[in-house]
């Protein structure tokens, strides 16, 4: 019955969500930075549903190890726990940011902005100022994202369901689709990011390297990209 219940007011809520296209919309935190309004709203909107409801079924063991509704599918994949070590994740993510800084500077020596999958100007900062917020941004939606789509939503919809399956594929939509406002390369962007970092969660068995590696990954679009573009757009102007 509890499941049911938990199952229900979290599909109404995220459809709300989807509808909306954003996320607490209707707060108005009192914080001067935009990123920091936002990264509020995360901690409000994901991470404290999610941990409430872990919380009520007794299962925030799922933040330390898989899940077992998750396990078969994991084995199906190839990627059991403990089939992806952090030595790897390192290799990825090293090579990935030296590639993202590169191009960054490569398009900076010719006047342009940082190269995204999708349009993020609406979260970019603007200026110097902006971007320890920006860092806070970042890491917010590493932690509450995960713990939203990557755990709850897939474990409430799997053990409704009885498939783990049905799960992984709604919580990795859903994820996809709450990033719309970057456009269609953003939502294709996202899907294949959130079934990586699904993969990641299985393979590691643990939750908080998908979250370091989200968090990781947005630190660098949000704040060391863009503080290096502006950095060598101004030198080459002056």
């Amino acid at each position: 019955m509890l499941v049911a219940l938990l199952l229900v007011l979290t599909l109404a809520y995220q459809a709300v969500l989807l509808r909306r296209g954003q996320l607490f919309g209707w707060m108005r935190i009192d914080l001067h930075a935009r990123h920091l309004r936002w990264a509020s709203g995360l901690w409000l909107g994901y991470a404290a549903p999610a941990l409430l409801g872990l919380l009520a079924l007794q299962r925030l063991s799922g933040t330390a190890q898989l899940p077992p509704e998750f396990v078969p599918l994991a084995w199906y994949l190839g990627v059991p726990p403990g089939s992806i070590g952090i030595p790897l994740v390192l290799a990825g993510l090293a090579g990935g940011s030296l590639l993202g800084l590169a191009l960054t500077w490569w398009r900076a020596r010719r006047g342009r902005a940082p190269w995204t999958a999708g349009d993020v100007r609406s979260i970019l900062p603007t200026s110097d100022a902006d971007l320890w917020p920006a860092a806070v941004l970042a890491v917010s939606a590493g932690v509450a994202e995960e713990l939203f789509y990557r755990l709850w939503l897939p474990l409430i919809v799997a053990l409704a369901s009885g498939s783990g399956t049905a799960g992984v594929i709604v919580g990795t939509l859903c994820f996809a689709a709450m990033h719309r406002y970057q456009g269609s390369a953003g939502v294709a962007a996202n899907t294949i990011g959130g079934a990586l970092l699904t993969a990641l969660y299985m393979g590691s068995g643990a939750l908080w390297l998908p979250i370091a590696v989200h968090a990781l990954v947005d630190v660098n679009a949000l704040v060391l990209r863009p503080a290096l573009s502006a950095r060598l757009r101004r030198r080459l102007s002056s």
